[in-house]
């Protein structure tokens, strides 16, 4: 019996993927985002899920994770987001993998390869619209595209772009929209058919309507997290992962007592405290200390003192019928209560990325329908 696990939700991925479907309507197409395997979900069996539901594409960081999924039998257009090294071009074709391409050496390594196999090889070519990253800078983008027109057996498929604060600032995100919506135009009147570009994440998917263009790119919204807690109002999401362990130790404590390295809580009371197998090194962030809740018996536990590399304290002193290997859970829902992505992100004084990327990288998973 697993002392902690990770549980995973493939119908709150189906749910989640028909909710933005729904929203966006039948004429976008959507590319959902598995990188970094899958925000700590699994690439390969959320990759099957969404492609079960119709997704059209999907999108990956790297190379590896690409060739990852072609081994795993998926056949749907696969996008690399990061872009590939000119070195790479050949294992790329070989997997049937996009690029998307910022650099003139990696197009015109692109386009030898292309000549060679006497086939025209697809890509996407990145703008910086206002992310400061990746991108050919907006302003140099036609002249860019310019030069690719030139080169033999690049079939651009696309532009995409990323955008900075789709959560918080809509005048900025509008111009980035506006920014790409411009270059897409230009790009016609060069005589340049682009199919399928792309600017929309999870938080412009579900606010800004003019940011779809063909397709929608969503990460975070696919696993059932909001980008802002204001999106609750606008689409119904239901949150994929689940953190549970179970009680190794329990014991009662006088007051005055300190638990935990550095004494950081002293107990006030007689305080019934349970171990929890689970520390920092599991993925729970040391910033929870003293500060964050976890669910036992449908009802909320505290931390207690500082998180441990493998054991975290809690009390439940106001919980009956409390047992050892009784289920405790870290992140999801027990009875009532839920403890989210967004709850802890906020408590650690980090974001929602970082919290399901890194309890899913670090236990072992089960998968449920």
């Amino acid at each position: 019996m697993l002392s902690s696990w990770v549980e995973i939700d493939l119908s709150a991925i189906r749910h989640n993927f028909k909710a933005i479907k729904a929203l966006v309507g039948k004429g976008v197409k959507i590319m959902p985002v598995v990188k970094a395997n899958a925000y700590g979900h699994g690439m390969i069996p959320v990759s099957k899920t969404l492609i079960e539901e119709g997704a059209d594409f999907l999108a990956v960081s790297y190379l590896e994770e690409g060739i990852k999924l072609r081994k795993a039998g998926i056949s749907i257009p696969i996008i690399i987001l990061l872009g590939i090294s000119p070195r790479d071009v050949e294992r790329a074709f070989f997997y049937q993998l996009t690029p998307v391409i910022y650099t003139i050496e990696l197009a015109r390594a692109i386009s030898d390869v292309a000549k060679e196999k006497k086939m025209d090889v697809p890509i996407y070519v990145k703008i910086d619209t206002g992310m400061g990253r990746l991108g050919v800078f907006y302003k140099e983008a036609i002249q860019f595209l310019n030069t690719l027109k030139g080169l033999p057996g690049l079939e651009i498929e696309g532009l995409t772009s990323h955008l900075a604060v789709a959560e918080s600032d809509p005048s900025f995100t509008k111009k980035q929209i506006n920014r790409l919506k411009k270059i897409i135009k230009d790009a016609r009147n060069l005589g340049i058919n682009l199919k399928y570009s792309h600017i929309a994440n999870s938080a412009a998917a579900i606010q800004y309507k003019e940011s779809y263009f063909q397709v929608i790119r969503p990460g975070l919204s696919i696993y059932g997290i909001y980008p802002d807690e204001a999106l609750r109002k606008k689409i119904s999401l239901k949150q994929a992962m689940s953190f549970k362990t179970r009680i190794i130790y329990l014991k009662r404590l006088p007051p005055r007592t300190g638990i935990s390295y550095g004494h950081t809580f002293i107990t006030n009371r007689e305080t019934r405290v349970a171990v929890l197998p689970v520390g920092y090194d599991h993925g729970l962030p040391r910033r929870l200390s003293n500060k964050g809740d976890v669910l036992v018996k449908g009802m909320r536990s505290r931390i207690l003192g500082t998180v441990c590399m493998h054991l975290t304290m809690i009390d439940i002193t106001n919980i009956p019928g409390v047992d050892m290997e009784e289920e405790v859970v870290i992140l999801g829902r027990q009875g009532n209560e839920v403890i989210t992505a967004e709850e802890i992100a906020k408590k650690a004084g980090t974001i929602s990325y970082d919290i399901v990327c890194s309890i899913g990288s670090r236990n072992p998973k089960k998968y449920i329908n």
